[in-house]
Order: structure tokens, then sequence, then C-alpha cells
């Protein structure tokens, strides 16, 4: 692990019991707590952690390596000087510092996404790639795998940037709620998935249900995602209703395509004969 990696760790280490604190004070009727608290753990700890699995994992993946490393170190500093200000800031109600560390985290997100594509188009490839795991069809399936990333990838920044214009005015409505959906059913459910039908397969020997339950499930939660962040924008009660059936939906039918790589493989006992002979001296 990078150090670079290793700092997003310590960040999301850091969040998790600042959240915890933050959710005691809102508890006690402290004013702000309850926003910060929620803030910090979805922007802060959940996504520190998801930043530092991508930066550790996908140059294994993509037997590539990270051509501007440095760009990795402002990333962090811009999350890290967005998150602190931001959850501060709505501790404090002190508007103008939520806005300052929204628009960090915003940048910081345009980072990770700038660092993600120049991996595949700058990177040097490394002489050995991960060979495939013997399970029929799990290319295409890692396929739309990559796929549910790069949608969860592009998810962050687009939530932020929704809070962003809810939170400075810009925009009128339920969009703040509109981005939290967009983050928590974007960013860290299609981070989820993703992941999942690319690692299960290799951790458990077993293959899921195929492509076609696969590419099924992904269609269904994007187009759940993209009603649900509409319906809450602009009011659409029935959009909600009927995104939120959607959404319901997809995360069954990600339990059922998944469902095969989770059964346990128990070791059967082998008995093997061995013939001894002896021999005269």
């Amino acid at each position: 692990m990078t150090s670079s990696t290793r700092a997003f760790l310590i960040a999301g280490l850091i969040a998790l019991p600042s959240a915890a604190l933050l959710h005691l004070l809102a508890l006690l009727g402290m004013a702000g707590a309850w926003t910060a608290m929620v803030h910090l753990t979805l922007f802060g700890w959940i996504t520190a952690l998801i930043v530092a699995v991508n930066y550790h994992t996908m140059p294994v993946f993509a037997a590539r390596d990270f051509p501007f490393p440095q760009l990795i170190w402002v990333h962090w500093a811009a999350f890290s000087v967005g998150v602190v200000f931001a959850a501060t800031s709505l501790l404090l109600g002190w508007r103008g510092g939520e806005l300052a560390g929204l628009l960090f985290q915003l940048i910081a997100a345009l980072i990770f996404v700038v660092n993600i594509v120049l991996l595949f188009l700058r990177g040097q490839q490394r002489q050995h790639r991960p060979l495939p795991p013997p399970i029929p069809d799990q290319p295409r399936v890692d396929r739309a795998g990559t796929q549910a990333t790069k949608l969860a990838g592009l998810c962050l920044p687009l939530a932020l940037l929704v809070l962003l214009a809810a939170r400075a005015g810009w925009v009128g409505g339920a969009w703040v709620l509109a981005a939290e959906h967009l983050a928590t059913l974007g960013w860290v459910m299609l981070m989820i998935v993703g992941v999942a039908y690319h690692v299960l397969p290799r951790f458990s020997g077993r293959g899921t249900r195929g492509p076609v339950w696969v590419w099924r499930q992904l269609l269904c939660h994007v187009s759940a995602l993209a009603l649900l962040v509409a319906a809450l924008g602009f009011g659409w009660r029935w959009g909600f209703t009927l995104g939120g059936l959607l959404m319901a939906l997809a995360i069954g039918l990600f339990a059922w395509t998944i469902w095969p790589t989770l059964r346990v493989t128990y070791a059967q006992a082998v008995v093997i004969q061995v013939t001894l002979q002896e021999r005269s001296r």
C-alpha cells in the first residue's frame, strides 16, 4: 500500500469516530450536529475508504501504474480540507465555510476522476497482468462491473455539484435530498455493486448467475437512481414512488445475481493410499 493510499485510509478512520461524536452531540440536542454527522459519514468516512480501495486495487486489476502519483496527494489535500471545512461549518452554522468546503470536495472528486482516467490512458503497463479466473463468462461480468464503478465515480462529483448548488440557493426544492440519494445509491451503492461483481467470484471461485442477470440488475439500478434523483428535485411524488419500487427490485436482483458466489464450499476428506515395501539390505 502506497503512503498516499494509507493517508486516505487514516483520514477515513479519523472521520468515523468523529462522526460518532457528532451523533452523540445530536442526541444531546446540539443544533447542526446531525447534518454535520451525516455529511462526515457519507463524504468523509465512507468516501475515504472507497477511494483508498480504488487507489490500492485499481492498478492491480488494470496492470498499470498511476502516471502522476503526486496528483493523489493533491486529491487527498483537497478532500481533507473540504471535509473538515464542510463538517465544521455545518456544525457551527457557517454558510460560507460550508460552501467553501463543498467546493474543495468537488475539486477533490474531479481530481479523483482525472487520476483514474489517466491511469488507463497514460499509466505505464506492467509486464504481468492478473490471470482471469477460470469461470465461464467472467470477463463479460467484469466489463459490467467496470461500467458500474465508472458510473459510481461520476456520481460523486455530480452529487457534490448538486449539493453545492442547493446549499448556495441556486436551485430550490428538495435538491439536497436528491444529492444525498445520488451519493448513497449512486456513488456508494454502484461502487459496491461493481466491486462485488469483480471480487466475489474471485474470492469464492464461483461465478454469478451470468452477464445477462448482471446487466439487467445494473440497468434497473441506474434507471431507478435517475428517476429518484429527478423526482426529488422536481417534486414528482409519483416518480419517487416508482423509483423506490424500481430500486427495491434492483437490490433484489443484485442479491439474486451474486447469490451463487456466496455458497460455502466445504473441504472434503481425501483418502490417499500409500504402499510401503521393505527392501532387504
